[in-house]
């Protein structure tokens, strides 16, 4: 590691839970983020962000929710803009193209993703997220240095560097982005699914979007994947084929059987959705953000019943 980095004395964490206790984590799963954004884009007209204390992001989750987060009110022209980025301007080759590496870009290209898309084209208004009316919104990512979990808030003048560090895939970019002299990766490397985390600080109601049917297992990573992610870090190699695919069963079974005074609501598709980490073919993203959008508009029924029952 660089001599410049520089490692935190007390670790960002999940804030102890407070007010009504509700807090929303969003699950990454590269292109997948469709399905979340659909879910995301319904909850704009009748599910404010601020129906819960805390938001998490997951690596693509993460851009999903930092839209979501960023308008407060109904904003029916700007969620679908936020939305068609996902089946209009991340489809083809612009975001993920095997010709990238030849033009001197990474395989999933962030700066067109971040900088032009996030920053400029459909550009996400990151001075809200500083105002005391909206949730604590957090991203995941993991620290390198560390080799832990860090939950890091999202502020107007950290968001883009941020995303970047949380969409910092292995293999597809350089599966590192710098953020305030630390080296961090995405979150799913270590940690796919923290819904263990959140309880642990206290939330006793939590909505989690999921990208895959719920009762979807997933097998350890292989010694050639974990290689290819990381040539020289055999921590984190190692680390990746240990705990990726236990937190992710993990955060399942708890989803399935939460404990004791914890209410769990999943809004995840019934079936494999029509795309894998890296799809760039429109019409499957395009059908898989109306999954989404379907999912989320059944999941508003459930949480407000739930609402008005607590009152």
């Amino acid at each position: 590691m660089s001599q410049k980095q520089v490692v935190p004395n007390h670790p960002p964490k999940i804030p102890k839970a407070k007010g009504t206790k509700r807090a929303l984590l969003v699950e990454g799963g590269g292109m997948k983020g469709a399905f979340s954004s659909g879910v995301l884009y319904a909850w704009n007209r009748f599910l404010r962000p601020n129906y819960f204390d805390l938001v998490v992001g997951v690596s693509s989750g993460a851009c999903a929710a930092a839209y979501y987060v960023s308008m407060p009110k109904e904003e029916p022209i700007k969620s679908e803009k936020a939305l068609a980025v996902w089946y209009r301007d991340l489809s083809g080759r612009k975001l993920i193209s095997f010709f990238h590496p030849f033009q001197g870009k990474t395989l999933l290209n962030q700066e067109y993703l971040i900088d032009f898309i996030f920053r400029k084209k459909v550009r996400l208004e990151s001075e809200t997220l500083d105002s005391k009316k909206l949730p604590h919104f957090v991203i995941a990512v993991s620290n390198l240095h560390t080799h832990s979990i860090e939950y890091i808030k999202a502020t107007s003048s950290n968001i883009f560097d941020l995303l970047k560090a949380a969409t910092s895939l292995p293999i597809a970019t350089r599966g590192k982005h710098m953020l305030d002299g630390i080296l961090y990766s995405d979150a799913a490397i270590l940690n796919p699914l923290p819904i263990q985390d959140i309880i642990e600080a206290g939330y006793k109601e939590i909505v989690v979007i999921m990208n895959s049917p719920i009762r979807h297992i997933s097998g350890p990573l292989t010694r050639l994947t974990s290689f290819f992610a990381f040539p020289k870090h055999r921590t984190i190699r190692r680390m990746m084929r240990k705990f990726h695919h236990f937190h992710f069963n993990l955060g399942r079974e708890i989803a399935v059987k939460p404990p004791k005074g914890v209410k769990i609501i999943t809004v995840a598709p019934d079936e494999p959705l029509p795309v894998k980490l890296t799809t760039t073919i429109r019409t499957k993203l395009y059908k898989t953000a109306l999954l989404g959008v379907k999912k989320g508009e059944e999941a508003i029924q459930k949480i407000l019943k739930r609402k008005l029952k607590s009152r």
